[in-house]
């Protein structure tokens, strides 16, 4: 059973996980899809990367690369291997290897008082978006909505810079990692994992950030995947939206109709009433026409509220993609958004 007792009724002050150090231990865990099973050359290079440029030993978990139809392993396995990750004190951060569509199955089998008792980095996005509002809500961990093995760690020939920069600043150094970057390229032409013989993808100019409705806001950063957060909503492990920066991003093939669905819910469910700032992801492969009716669809659904609204961030289903950490302090001021606290900190955990 959950033990929901745990969960906050507003802002608290959240739990921060040791600073990631080169040598440290990572357990990779496949939470939802098997993609690690299915493509394995490309799992073997991301666990490489981990190690050769940020120092990292990657061991993936027991179920890591196994494939049961849409999903990696059973849910009580999947759960069986977060939960052995954070119970082990050699882990010193826990990386997804993937998305996918079911995460929510391991939520009730999650063990919180190891989870709580030992805090450890935790990354990933998509549907790992769960498990991050999850832990956030019961335990007011801090993780890390950013890269994951496969799609980031894994690209062919070398990973993003920008996003092995922003990950390595937000959670292997124990001070505030300042303004998210702009990167001045994105990288959206696309390579099947599969394709032989292997080809790099090509950057063109990124747009610019969009000032939807300006302004400038504090507080604790919120973020996730705007069709996976409406999974928590409604059950024990739902966080408060209240007084939250908060980040949504969407993934490919994601268009206004879909964001006009999903953002309605949010807006129905009371989340959208009382936040200080909002931020929407870069929107992958868009075309000018798609993002100018998604910013439409984004200020319909904020227009009874006053915060600033900024658009086309670097996080999310994009490439580089930046590491947002939940719950540290942020600023939002016209198309900026800075990190205001370490999401590490250098103290080891009690024992």
């Amino acid at each position: 059973m959950t033990d929901t007792t745990l969960a906050p009724t507003g802002i608290r002050t959240p739990v921060r996980p040791p600073v990631l150090r080169r040598g440290d231990h990572v357990a990779v865990i496949s939470p939802s899809w098997g993609g690690a099973g299915q493509f394995p050359d490309r799992f073997e290079r991301g666990l490489g990367a981990l190690q050769g440029y940020l120092g990292l030993t990657a061991v993936p978990a027991r179920h890591a690369r196994a494939t049961l139809d849409w999903r990696s392993a059973s849910a009580e396995q999947r759960a069986e291997d977060l939960n052995a990750a954070f119970r082990d004190d050699t882990v010193g951060a826990v990386l997804c290897a993937v998305g996918g569509d079911h995460a929510a199955q391991l939520l009730p089998l999650l063990d919180w008082q190891a989870i709580r008792e030992r805090p450890k980095v935790f990354c990933g996005y998509s549907d790992t978006t769960v498990l991050h509002h999850a832990l956030y809500a019961v335990c007011g961990l801090t993780t890390f909505y950013g890269p994951a093995v496969l799609p980031q760690f894994g690209e062919w020939p070398d990973p993003d810079k920008y996003t092995l920069d922003h990950f390595s600043a937000v959670t292997m150094s124990p001070r505030p990692a300042g303004a998210v970057p702009r990167a001045p390229y994105v990288v959206d032409d696309f390579v099947h994992w599969n394709a032989y013989p292997l080809r790099s993808r090509h950057p063109r100019p990124a747009p610019r950030r969009t000032v939807l409705r300006p302004g400038s806001a504090e507080g604790p950063l919120l973020a996730g995947c705007l069709p996976s957060v409406r999974q928590v909503l409604g059950t024990p492990w739902q966080p408060s939206y209240a007084g939250h920066v908060l980040v949504l991003e969407t993934p490919e093939d994601y268009g206004p109709a879909d964001a006009d669905r999903d953002l309605t819910h949010l807006r129905n469910s009371g989340c959208l009433d009382d936040l200080a700032g909002l931020v929407f992801g870069r929107v992958p492969r868009a075309d000018e026409d798609t993002r100018r009716r998604l910013h439409a669809v984004f200020l319909d659904a904020v227009a009874p509220y006053d915060y600033p609204v900024l658009a086309d961030v670097e996080c999310g289903h994009t490439d580089p993609m930046a590491t947002l950490p939940l719950g540290v302090r942020c600023a939002l001021d016209g198309d900026d958004l800075r990190l205001l606290e370490a999401a590490v900190t250098a103290s080891q955990p009690p024992s």
